[in-house]
């Protein structure tokens, strides 16, 4: 009975602990588009939306904002795969109360067809990465080789986080 009782305490205990690290309902952010809708708009579920370049969007107080994309010319000495260059400009703003990290490798773009895409490294540019302080801004680059397309799938997903959540963007480029 002994036996019975101390493993019984230790699976409470245990179940109490992992309750603690669980976001509660009132915890749990369903993120937002910012900048271009009403005060009044509910907030939409960033995993079932679909962004936009130019939106703002916040995932749990991290800002990002795909400022434009455009196809650029390639390196002289490292021509693309794919037949072409896409580049956006990103900037992130961290408006949490800790730091976060924020890399090109968060984010992934993918053809029309749902084919991954590879990142394109022939040119000098500001490669999106960095660790944002609390209240701190981040501009950077993310330059992919790519098909010949009208429109792309870039999602986001960040790798320290304890969520599944996601951002979603339909890459027109110019």
């Amino acid at each position: 009975m002994k036996k019975f009782f101390k493993w019984f305490v230790i699976i409470l205990i245990g179940l109490i602990v992992i309750g603690m690290f669980l976001p509660s309902d009132e915890e749990a952010n369903t993120g937002s588009k910012v900048g271009e809708a009403d005060a009044t708009e509910a907030k939409a579920d960033v995993n079932d939306t679909i962004f936009k370049v130019g939106d703002v969007v916040d995932l749990n107080g991290v800002v990002l904002t795909v400022k434009d994309a455009a196809f650029v010319s390639a390196s002289e000495y490292s021509q693309p795969e794919k037949g072409k260059v896409l580049q956006m400009n990103v900037e992130v703003v961290n408006n949490t109360d800790d730091s976060t990290f924020v890399d090109s490798t968060d984010f992934n773009l993918y053809d029309a067809d749902g084919n991954a895409l590879d990142y394109y490294y022939g040119l000098d540019g500001m490669d999106l990465s960095g660790d944002l302080n609390k209240g701190k801004k981040l501009q950077g680059t993310l330059t992919f080789d790519v098909p010949e397309g009208s429109n792309y799938e870039m999602i986001y997903e960040p790798s320290f986080s304890w969520t599944d959540e996601s951002i979603t963007w339909d890459i027109q480029p110019n």
